[in-house]
């Protein structure tokens, strides 16, 4: 959506800013520009719960694999 310069200006938004558009009872709309932590509150937990998906034994095994064996585990 393109906005006049002087509202953007106003409203502290830059092109790519995500804004909400809320409508009030007596039918004004007001338009705040949301904040970092609203833009990323779905994403909150996300990878938490993907990582429910997989066994512990699964995720030892990716972790083993992307570390390397540890000195201790390592064949004489």
């Amino acid at each position: 959506m393109t906005l006049p310069k002087g509202v953007s200006a106003l409203l502290g938004v830059r092109p790519g800013d995500t804004v909400r558009f809320t409508v009030e009872n007596d039918g004004s709309v007001v338009v705040k520009p949301l904040k970092p932590s609203e833009r990323l509150a779905p994403w909150v937990g996300y990878f938490k719960r993907r990582a429910l998906e997989i066994t512990r034994a699964q995720s030892d095994a990716i972790i083993r694999e992307l570390r390397g064996p540890l000195d201790s585990e390592e064949e004489p």
